[in-house]
């Protein structure tokens, strides 16, 4: 995206977002698409309608989840981010092995509602 004509303070808290670690970027996804959700195929709704008009958040929640799901975390951490920040219960394997494949399963999700919206014109 050329951010080029956009206003300074804009580009600015763009910059600023983009440079969020991605613990917290991830924390923000989570919080804010699944803490609410009744269910995964209501949370791709809401990705779906979002990326209709722009996947720049999409890319970034993208970044920041394969980053996490790349490097070693601490123990507990993407459990609390799936149950903590996410509210979303891993009954069936309430672990950070879990918690890891939810989230991978997430980013197929985010993945293939990312590339639906770019190939529509």
């Amino acid at each position: 995206m050329d951010t080029s004509g956009l206003p300074e303070p804009l580009r600015a808290r763009m910059a600023q977002v983009d440079a969020m670690p991605a613990l917290e970027t991830a924390r923000d996804f989570l919080s804010g698409f699944l803490s609410d959700a009744g269910s995964l195929p209501e949370v791709r709704a809401e990705l779906t309608e979002l990326a209709q008009s722009n996947t720049r958040a999409h890319h970034r929640y993208l970044r920041a989840l394969e980053t996490l799901l790349s490097e070693p975390q601490p123990p507990g951490t993407l459990l609390q981010l799936v149950e903590g920040y996410g509210n979303w219960s891993l009954d069936h394997d309430p672990t950070d092995a879990g918690a890891a494949a939810f989230l991978a399963d997430l980013v197929s999700m985010l993945r293939e509602v990312v590339k639906q919206a770019e190939r529509q014109p």
